[in-house]
């Protein structure tokens, strides 16, 4: 048996996204790249065999970047960018995508990708689409002569359907004096918006199952938005996918209480009214701190040695690097 040590992180891309030509950003260039730097240090001091990143922005100069700087490989795939051809595009400050980095003794190459939510279409040079779109990417490894598959994804956040919600939708209504005709509007978008996520998790196992031998091992991590016992975690499960249990949960990969990054530009957002209930309900949910970036595995039976953990929660230069903590395991292949 070998073990691969796999890192997960969205590293947050600071956008707003709001902005047709220019997208807000939370922070300046020079906190990005104080960011960037922190990210970095992280990497050597967990010395991972496999990296998986959300929100890479730009991606194909950043991924270039990161790769060339710590000696990895590198694999990706754009997942939102707007309308654009080649360089040239609007929003202009948006081409963000997923990575995959690994040692390069283990020669990592491209398999596919697959668009898995939202309207439009975005490929590495081409993109039209005003929605936010998610997506998988999926990539190959050799470890001592045997292959082993590796899919990086993001899906949408939304807030759960729940009877909290619906409750915390007529409190949030009374507070900031929406039009109570908002509460049913609110509650719809609820059941559209979860109603993707389910879709981008039938559609990963789909596209999975027609790429991925049963007999070879699998590994799928990134920024699922979902906490393990909402319907659409609970779907990869039913599918055989098996969830790596945290073995120390004191921090949250999604945490207010220790992010700085969280602290200084989200909580702000829950003290103004925003432009719709929905939206709302939606600020208020980033609050509670969760667990959303997992890892899931197939074809890998678990083993004494078998390892998940929260990571990268330090600050560098007194910031947190995202507004995600990572995730870091150790499986045997």
């Amino acid at each position: 048996m070998a073990k691969l040590k796999i890192f997960t992180l969205n590293v947050w891309s600071g956008f707003r996204y709001n902005g047709l030509l220019k997208l807000e950003e939370y922070e300046t260039p020079e906190e990005r790249v104080r960011r960037y730097r922190g990210l970095c240090r992280e990497i050597r001091n967990l010395d991972p065999d496999v990296v998986f990143l959300n929100e890479v922005n730009p991606m194909f100069g950043y991924a270039k970047r990161i790769s060339a700087e710590l000696g990895y490989d590198w694999i990706g795939h754009m997942g939102v960018s707007g309308v654009r051809a080649f360089g040239l595009g609007f929003p202009v400050n948006l081409r963000e995508g997923d990575v995959i980095l690994a040692k390069k003794e283990l020669k990592l190459k491209y398999c596919s990708s697959r668009h898995l939510g939202g309207k439009g279409y975005c490929g590495n040079y081409f993109s039209f689409h005003f929605d936010n779109l998610t997506q998988g990417v999926l990539g190959k490894i050799s470890v001592e002569g045997r292959e082993v598959c590796l899919c990086c994804t993001h899906w949408i956040a939304a807030p759960k359907v729940s009877e909290d919600n619906f409750a915390k939708l007529n409190e949030l209504c009374e507070k900031w004096r929406f039009d109570k005709e908002e509460i049913y509007a609110a509650k719809k978008k609820l059941f559209e918006i979860n109603e993707v996520k389910l879709k981008e998790a039938e559609r990963l196992c789909g596209w999975l199952e027609t790429q991925v031998g049963p007999e070879k091992p699998l590994i799928v991590g990134g920024d699922f938005n979902a906490e393990a016992d909402w319907s659409e975690l609970i779907y990869l499960a039913e599918k055989g996918y098996r969830r790596l249990e945290l073995t120390d949960e004191e921090i949250c990969t999604w945490d207010p209480r220790f992010n700085t990054n969280l602290q200084k530009y989200y909580v702000d957002e829950t003290k103004m009214k925003q432009k719709s209930l929905y939206h709302q309900l939606d600020a208020e949910d980033e609050m509670p701190e969760r667990n959303i970036d997992h890892f899931f595995v197939r074809g890998i039976e678990p083993s004494g040695e078998e390892m998940c953990r929260v990571a990268a929660c330090e600050k560098f230069e007194s910031v947190s690097i995202s507004d995600h903590h990572g995730l870091i395991c150790v499986v045997n292949i």
